[in-house]
């Protein structure tokens, strides 16, 4: 949606498309090199320390063993978004070994995701392989990419526990082991706030990874195959090509106008037998873009009115199946329904025991991290973080 990249390009998102933060598109890879000449097999079993949390209580059998004197420092990145990955590029890895850990092994260019759920742009145009921002990470003899999650951080040994991501094959069973750290980067990233509403994990999609996009667009296609059986009612075929989007930020309304789009260039030639049966509603509590000048926001609610999107004030009560029930008792059917209202601290975060503010996120400030963490060992990225100014204890930033 021409317009409303428009609008990111000279508001928040301008800095993120400057030449130095930004990576070339590429495919998607999905196989990871793994080297094994630092690690060590010996079996040892986890006694948690007052330090470490969530704390993995099964045994692990490898892992990468504390750097020597004669070795580069390592620097352990949990994470591979935005913040990560901008780390990862910008070291210098003649003075540092990188270590990632991730549960994906690429970065998403998530300003262009919603373009990837209509087919205006392929999925590996907007995912970039950690390998190639970070060569080193394929090539280095100490440097590494791990396809897994941060299950636990041990402060006072200098290492985190880990769990192998495995997609839920069941003939690959998770496998657990350790890795210590000189420097540890935190920067797994926030996940999508449902605010405790009922039904929202279980019946609608987020849209934050290549994986939520592609199920998107084949939940779109299968609404409309569906919508052209025979004896299917006009209320029934209504319901399947219902898109409702929760949340009127810079993603739902992104979304909301590449849907609108799609379906006029697309649907009414492609599906004309059910193209007056298709539209979007736009979900919001508030405003749409309410962080943006009062003069965009004017301009997205006219442009998304003209292409078609329903703009709903509104605040969802629960999500079922079929339908989701706004506060004042209205019910909404939908055949798609993609939330996007805003993120919230991981679970890991979450599980973590270093002091949090009460929103979930790492407090930093001039004294009381510093010392819990010793020695500047451990460093925080973005999303995970309400920080404290040193001279005004309490300020945000």
């Amino acid at each position: 949606m021409t317009w409303f990249r428009n609008i990111l390009q000279i508001t928040s998102f301008k800095s993120s498309f400057n030449q130095k933060h930004t990576y070339p598109s590429s495919q998607i890879i999905y196989t990871t090199r793994f080297f094994i000449r630092n690690f060590t097999s010996e079996s040892f079993q986890t006694t948690p320390s007052p330090s470490s949390s969530p704390s993995v209580s099964n045994t692990i059998t490898s892992g990468l063993e504390p750097t020597k004197p004669n070795e580069k420092p390592r620097v352990v990145v949990l994470g591979s978004g935005w913040a990560g990955c901008r780390l990862m590029k910008g070291l210098d890895t003649n003075i540092y070994d990188v270590v990632c850990v991730s549960p994906r092994n690429h970065m998403v260019f998530t300003p262009l995701l919603a373009s990837t759920c209509v087919g205006t742009l392929e999925f590996r145009s907007v995912a970039e392989p950690i390998g190639r921002i970070q060569p080193a990470i394929s090539t280095a003899p100490g440097s590494y990419f791990f396809l897994a999650n941060c299950k636990g951080i041990d402060t006072d040994k200098h290492e985190i526990k880990c769990e192998t991501v495995t997609d839920g094959a069941d003939s690959v069973p998770p496998w657990n082991f350790k890795i210590a750290y000189d420097k540890l980067v935190i920067a797994s990233g926030a996940e999508a706030s449902t605010f405790g509403i009922k039904g929202v994990k279980e019946h609608a999609i987020f849209l934050r990874e290549v994986s939520h996009a592609q199920e998107i667009r084949r939940k779109l296609l299968l609404n409309l195959m569906l919508s052209d059986v025979p004896g299917i009612s006009k209320e029934e075929k209504s319901r399947l090509l219902h898109c409702v989007v929760i949340g009127g930020g810079p993603t739902g309304v992104e979304f909301s106008g590449e849907l609108s789009d799609f379906i006029k260039k697309d649907v009414h030639e492609r599906y004309a037998h059910v193209k007056d049966y298709i539209h979007v509603t736009l979900i919001e509590a508030n405003e749409i873009l309410s962080s943006f000048d009062v003069r965009l926001r004017e301009y997205a609610t006219k442009q998304l009115t003209k292409s078609g999107v329903r703009l709903v004030h509104g605040v969802v009560k629960e999500v079922q199946p079929q339908k989701i029930i706004l506060n004042d008792g209205t019910e909404v059917p939908y055949g798609l329904l993609v939330w996007s209202t805003g993120v919230g601290p991981s679970n890991f975060i979450k599980a973590t025991e270093l002091p949090k503010s009460p929103g979930g996120r790492y407090i930093l400030h001039s004294i009381g991290l510093v010392t819990t963490l010793k020695l500047h060992t451990i460093f925080f990225l973005k999303c995970n973080v309400h920080a404290l100014l040193p001279h005004k204890e309490g300020l945000p930033i």
